[in-house]
């Protein structure tokens, strides 16, 4: 009983001692951040784009805020992250519940607020710091924040136009490029949640996100791209050659294109057609190269 006892005292305080020693294999750390935001939709706008805008206001203020939690345990962990890399992580990572939303309005507009809680956990971090080091969603993502800084702008102008417009045709005018805003909009958002999927390797809904995107948008190159690479980690090398292929004809420098469809042709186990695709774009970079000395 004694030697028993004495065993099972050992037992529990090795177990002590490893959980001590790494208590990030016990548990995740996580931080919850609530944030708000705001949008006032005008004449010629939907509500449903609107209040994505709402939200998306509330989602950049609490990726800042996670940002500076992302930086702070990469540097302790010396992951070495990028500002844009920190900003995507946190995006990546974050699970998003909407508290509590209201509509309001004034004379002229329907005022949108939203009140968002957000839940950051560290286990993920490490995981998408090494995927970020291998993909352009760093960069994708910078682009997409710019165009929706643009859109944002685009649709102020066009709303203080319409208020102005003295005539029908001008107003349907008007309302038709806000109605395109708007479409340019949601497919930007589509693809980000493309993105966001590949990252955390859920590769069957980055598809239907891309194409969504591609639907809203049949000429968004990006998305085409990001859905082959998708095609590509679920085996279906040739849906994923037919978007490489379409991304080749938008893009007239279509290295990246290229490079992603001969990792497809790679995996697929396609020596003959790895060779063929990694010759044309040798052959298209060349070409391009003399054409804009």
């Amino acid at each position: 009983m004694i030697t028993r006892c004495r065993w099972l005292f050992c037992l529990f305080s090795i177990v002590a001692l490893i959980l001590g020693i790494f208590p990030s294999l016990g548990y995740a750390e996580v931080k919850e951040i609530i944030a708000e935001g705001t949008y006032s939709m005008g004449d010629g706008e939907t509500p449903m784009v609107a209040e994505e805008r709402c939200l998306l206001a509330a989602k950049r203020v609490a990726i800042e805020q996670a940002g500076t939690y992302v930086q702070s345990f990469s540097e302790i962990k010396n992951y070495q992250l990028t500002a844009d890399e920190v900003q995507v992580i946190s995006s990546g990572i974050m699970e998003v519940t909407v508290l509590d939303k209201r509509r309001t309005m004034d004379r002229e507009n329907i005022n949108f607020w939203v009140k968002i809680k957000a839940t950051v956990s560290t286990d993920k971090i490490e995981d998408m710091a090494a995927n970020l080091k291998n993909a352009s969603v760093t960069q994708d993502y910078k682009k997409l924040q710019g165009d929706y800084d643009k859109s944002q702008q685009e649709v102020a102008v066009l709303k203080l136009q319409l208020q102005q417009a003295n005539n029908d045709t001008d107003k349907q005018r008007i309302r038709s490029e806000i109605a395109n805003r708007e479409t340019g909009f949601t497919a930007d958002t589509w693809f980000d949640r493309g993105n966001l999927s590949m990252l955390n390797h859920q590769y069957n809904e980055a598809i239907m996100a891309y194409t969504e995107a591609i639907r809203l948008n049949p000429h968004f190159r990006r998305a085409y791209l990001g859905r082959g690479r998708a095609y590509t980690e679920v085996g279906e090398y040739q849906l994923a050659r037919e978007d490489f292929a379409t991304a080749h004809n938008l893009d007239y420098q279509p290295a990246l294109s290229y490079f992603n469809q001969g990792i497809s042709d790679e995996r697929a186990d396609r020596r003959h057609a790895l060779i063929e695709v990694f010759q044309r774009s040798f052959g298209r970079n060349h070409q391009n190269e003399r054409r804009w000395r």
